[in-house]
């Protein structure tokens, strides 16, 4: 699994034990962020405790980041891609959160952009699938930004509160990455 990934701006690293704070307060707390997102938003430290534990072990066989601000070190959201079982040279994007007083400053872009150059430069993908709920225009402006090119809309559930949803489903191929 690869450790750490550096862009303009920040750092993709594994969780440490440091971080409950500010992954708590800056993202998992924010019942806004998980609108549009598969996770619940957490009400103590105590959950978030517990699910950063849960990190820890999800992280020793996954390609999952938090996002760090490069000058600061804190944790201002999370990242990962996940490799598809049946065809290898494909990856998926495991979901990708900036924290809401962290966006609309380029950090998604940086984020995507450094996933797409790890599957495409490092991991021999060819290609790198991303789906975002319908109502989220910005995610789904942000992969068009990069060159992923919208495949179609499909209806899913979210687990934990059996939500129907409309999943926007895009792709991008090595040949269009760079």
């Amino acid at each position: 699994m690869i450790q750490k990934l550096e862009t303009e701006h920040l750092i993709l690293r594994k969780a440490q034990k440091k971080d409950l704070d500010s992954i708590y307060k800056n993202v998992w707390s924010d019942s806004s962020l998980a609108k549009y997102m598969l996770w619940t938003p957490l009400n103590s430290i105590e959950e978030a405790e517990e699910r950063l534990i849960k990190v820890f072990e999800f992280q020793k066989t996954n390609n999952n980041f938090f996002v760090c601000l490069k000058a600061t070190d804190e944790v201002i959201g999370f990242a990962g891609i996940i490799q598809n079982q049946e065809e290898p040279e494909v990856y998926e994007a495991g979901g990708i959160c900036i924290a809401s007083k962290y966006q609309k400053k380029g950090y998604g872009k940086e984020v995507l952009s450094a996933l797409a150059s790890l599957i495409f430069n490092e991991l021999g993908g060819l290609k790198f699938h991303y789906s975002c709920f319908k109502e989220n225009i910005a995610s789904a402006n942000l992969s068009e930004s990069l060159g992923f090119k919208y495949i179609n809309t499909v209806k899913k559930i979210r687990r934990h509160d059996n939500l129907e949803y409309d999943s926007m489903e895009f792709e991008l191929e090595k040949n269009y990455f760079g």
